[in-house]
């Protein structure tokens, strides 16, 4: 897991989507986390700012878990 990328996912949804709980790389982002497609907008968003990536809509539909979403940030930042 890559941690930098981890930390951001979880600073996102505490700070700007008032999560309560620590999400973990395992959790479904809508599933476990019940976010809605704003609340998946404004992860990206901060993801994309914070790591100067963008993710493209092809690159969001294969990915369901914490865990995919930090993996897909990171092979953006390469």
């Amino acid at each position: 897991m890559h941690d930098e990328v981890l930390s951001e996912v979880r600073r996102v949804l505490r700070e700007e989507l008032q999560l309560e709980r620590e999400p973990q790389p395992q959790d479904d982002l809508v599933v476990d986390l019940q976010l809605d497609s704003v609340g998946l907008l404004t992860l990206v968003v901060g993801l994309e700012d914070r790591f100067r990536v963008a993710l493209s809509e092809e690159d969001a539909a294969g990915v369901r878990t914490v865990s995919d979403l930090c993996a897909l940030v990171e092979s953006r930042r390469c």
